[in-house]
Formats: C-alpha cells, sequence, structure tokens
C-alpha cells in the first residue's frame, strides 16, 4: 500500500489534526495482516517507521478552514499536486495508493489512475467544488472512497460507500479506574464546538467543566467566562499524554458540538481511558457512543436530560467502556475493515 499523508503541514504536526494517527494507526493495523506499506508525504515530519517518499513544497490551507467556499485554490509550488504526481508516477510499484487529503485534486486524478487510487474521507464538508466531486467519484469509482462514519457518508452524498471508521492503537491510552470530581471538554474553543452548552451543563450539575484545546475565537470564550467562568477550567492545548490523563481522570467528558460532526475521535480516546462521554444525539455520536455503556446519548434541546446523563455517569462501569472501545474501534477490527474493503475494490 502507498499512502498519500496530508498535505497542511508535515506528517505528526498538530495542524494535521487527526490524519498523522489515522496514518500511524492504518500502518500498524495493515502490518498485523503482512500488508507493507510506504508513504509519501512532506519533508520535515515525524519518523514513520516505513519507508517515506520526502517532498518540499508549498502547504494546501486546510479545507476545514475554507467551509464551502466557492473557490478551490491551490498555491504556487503546490506539496499536493507533486505528492498526487509521484504517487501517479510510483503507482505500479504498489496493489494500492491511498489517499488521506480532503481536496478536489486527489479525488479528480482517480480516472488517471491505473492502479487503485482509493479515498478516506475526513471532513463532513468542505469547499462545494471538492464535494462534487468526492460524489462524483464514488458514483462512477465504485468502492473507491471509504467515509468514517454514516452520518459523513450522508453528509457528502457518498454512494457505494465503505466504512473504515477512525480506530485507535489501544496501547496508547492507559485506562484509569477511579475519576477526580470534574467534567472534561476538548476542543477548538470556538462557537460551532458548542463549549457554551457544557459550560451550561456543569453548571446545572454542580461540577467543575476542565477545558483543553486552543482559543480560536477569543471573543467567543470571554464571553463564556463572562457568564460561566466560576465553573471553568482552562488547561490548554494538551500533548497525548497529557490528554490521556486529562480525559482519564474526568467523571465524564462532554460532547456538546453544534453541527453533526463527521466523526469525533475525542469521543473513543475518553472511551478508551474509560471515560464515559454525554454526547448531543447528533451526527456521528449516536455511532461512536454505545448508550448505557459506553456514555449517554441526549437531546440537544434538553438540558434536563443532559445533567441527568452528567450525574448518572459514574455508575457506568469504566472497564466496560474501554473493552467496548477496544472492540469496535481498536486496530484488530480496523485491520478487518482494511481487508474487507481492498475485497470489494
Amino acid at each position: 500500500m502507498l499512502f498519500i499523508a496530508s498535505c497542511v503541514a508535515p506528517f505528526g504536526a498538530a495542524q494535521t489534526g487527526g490524519v498523522s494517527r489515522f496514518l500511524a494507526n492504518s500502518i500498524e493495523a495493515l502490518k498485523r495482516v503482512g500488508i507493507d506499506t510506504a508513504v509519501i508525504a512532506p519533508k520535515g515530519g515525524k519518523n514513520i517507521g516505513v519507508p517515506t517518499f520526502e517532498l518540499d513544497g508549498a502547504f494546501q490551507k486546510s479545507a476545514s478552514s475554507e467551509h464551502q467556499a466557492e473557490n478551490f485554490v491551490i498555491p504556487p509550488n503546490s506539496i499536493l499536486a507533486s505528492m498526487v504526481q509521484l504517487a501517479w508516477q510510483k503507482q505500479h510499484d504498489f496493489d494500492v495508493v491511498i489517499n488521506l487529503n480532503h481536496d478536489w485534486l486527489p479525488y479528480f486524478m482517480t480516472e488517471f489512475f491505473s492502479q487503485p487510487l482509493l479515498h478516506v474521507a475526513n471532513l463532513g464538508h468542505s469547499s462545494v467544488a471538492t464535494d462534487r466531486e468526492i460524489a462524483r467519484i464514488s458514483r462512477i469509482k465504485k468502492n473507491h472512497v471509504a467515509a468514517l462514519t454514516k452520518t459523513q457518508a450522508k453528509q457528502l452524498a457518498i454512494e457505494f460507500s465503505i466504512l473504515l471508521p477512525f480506530c485507535i492503537n489501544e496501547a496508547d491510552y492507559h485506562f484509569q479506574a477511579n475519576a477526580s470530581n470534574y467534567l472534561a471538554w476538548a476542543g477548538r474553543i470556538a462557537p460551532e464546538k458548542g463549549l457554551i452548552n457544557a459550560a451550561k451543563i456543569a453548571k446545572e450539575a454542580g461540577l467543575l467543566l476542565k477545558v483543553a484545546g486552543s482559543i480560536e475565537d477569543p471573543g467567543y470564550w470571554q464571553m463564556i467566562q463572562a457568564k460561566y467562568g466560576h465553573h471553568l477550567d482552562h488547561v490548554g492545548y494538551l500533548d497525548t499524554n497529557g490528554l490521556q490523563t486529562f480525559l482519564g481522570s474526568a467523571i465524564a467528558m462532554l460532547q456538546t458540538q453544534q453541527w453533526e460532526e463527521a466523526f469525533g475521535v475525542i469521543t473513543i480516546e475518553s472511551m478508551a481511558c474509560g471515560t464515559p462521554v454525554v454526547a448531543y444525539d447528533r451526527g456521528a455520536n449516536s455511532e461512536l457512543v454505545k448508550n448505557g455503556v459506553s456514555g449517554f446519548l441526549v437531546d440537544p434541546d434538553n438540558l434536563d436530560e443532559a445533567v441527568s446523563g452528567v450525574l448518572r455517569a459514574s455508575t457506568l462501569n469504566r472497564e466496560a467502556c474501554r473493552a467496548y472501545v477496544v472492540e469496535r474501534f481498536g486496530l484488530d477490527i480496523f485491520s478487518k475493515h482494511y481487508l474487507s474493503w481492498f475485497t470489494q475494490v
């Protein structure tokens, strides 16, 4: 397998979001079933541990920051174009090429590859041009586009969709049997992530809400502090080890986003540490949280129901919460998802 890594930053950089982790976990999952991998990636990233073709060039702006823009912009000396070109040149050295970039160009190039060029969509929406191209390729190249969830497949109008949920290396997450007396929330501090909803829930439940993440919208953060400051503790952006301790020590983690998210990586990370998730019953949350086992799904418009979910979270078995994640989103099931996909191409 030849993977095309993220074009927005070097492998492992924070700007790549979950794509770098998805790639690292994919490599490990495929290794378990005897499949060799190589990667095309921007120069200067962390060591991936497999043969890597590194390239220079101008990074592509993240598609998530160009939400439904009418223009699709490729910068001069585009690293995305160079990566796709190199994949085309090397395709016959591999059985399959897998693109992890949620961008128009690699989807458009699908028909020009003689070896299968497969894609993993990683956003719910991006530019109009990209959304339409993803839908088109899914129609004309059956089973060439994988979605993380059914929610995402519906959002992008992906036909003949393969489901390839984001999975984690369970060995990287430490189970914590005992919780401290606080709630956790993690993500970009911006209106669409719904931090204000989590603050309301914490206040009504009489619990401290610890917040992890970068402040993307200072005005929004200041408004929340003014209303709920006594119930908030901002711990900043955390690395993987810090995030595990933060999540694993909480009574519950809140998922209160304002829109239908395609996938919530933080949700399965929290459950892997044994911490239940109280999530709005919208978007991919209903595909990730097992109600009454790994957390509770609550009505986004019912504050009392959300508070009740928080207060009941401590009654759930934290070992069962982790076991559910390992069975549903661990590396062994990831390997099976990949093998199932390949047999259908």
